[in-house]
């Protein structure tokens, strides 16, 4: 978990509400600018990632978002499937703003990713978490072969995922140029899903732990 969850519970409470109301108030403000100049709603388009960052902190304390490291997370995650994504802007900000653009924040992303198969792996071992849990995750930067010799099945993501990767298109943008060291273009058209059910997962332990330690070092 990110540095911001470290503060006392109260505290974190109250300014998660406050950055709620701001959201809030943001969304408002447009809806009454557009209802007498419809060109004002096209700010919705800059509203999708502030309200991103926004909202990241009360979707996490009520459970919205479940985070297996600090760089990836379950949305609304049940017993019968956890739809994995990598962390917000919010966590962007607190967990990786003092690694370097480029390959050094690539690497610890992976790490932080892998670290997060690990922690499922444990909860499946644990019996917190079923074997028979199905694992998704859909974006534009798989390594189907790792992904298909770690035991993923790689398929086309539905229309609804593409749909919310183009929504969050200025938060995927920023972050995969960061990622790439320059300003780059996401090739959200290409976007891909991974599923894995959890018992295959487990299979994978060994291999996960030597790529975590690999990208630890």
């Amino acid at each position: 978990m990110n540095d911001f969850y470290k503060q006392p519970k109260a505290l974190l409470w109250i300014e998660s509400i406050l950055f709620l109301i701001a959201g809030l108030l943001l969304a408002v403000f447009i809806i009454e600018k557009g209802s007498t100049n419809p060109g004002f709603y096209a700010a919705f388009v800059l509203y999708v990632p502030v309200s991103q960052f926004l909202y990241t902190p009360l979707f996490t304390l009520t459970g919205g978002y479940t985070y297996y490291s600090p760089m990836l997370l379950g949305y609304m995650a049940n017993e019968q499937q956890i739809d994995l994504h990598s962390g917000t802007s919010f966590d962007y900000l607190f967990v990786l703003r003092q690694v370097k653009p480029g390959i050094d924040l690539r690497n610890t992303t992976l790490m932080y990713h892998v670290e997060g198969l690990l922690n499922l792996i444990a909860k499946i071992e644990n019996k917190q978490i079923s074997e028979s849990v199905t694992i998704v995750g859909t974006s534009y930067f798989f390594n189907e072969r790792t992904l298909a010799k770690l035991g993923f099945q790689i398929e086309k993501a539905s229309l609804f995922y593409q749909l919310n990767l183009f929504l969050n298109f200025i938060d995927l943008w920023w972050m995969y140029s960061l990622a790439k060291g320059k300003v780059s273009i996401p090739e959200l058209w290409n976007a891909k899903k991974a599923r894995i059910q959890g018992g295959e997962l487990l299979t994978q332990k060994a291999t996960l732990e030597t790529l975590y330690a690999r990208l630890k070092s």
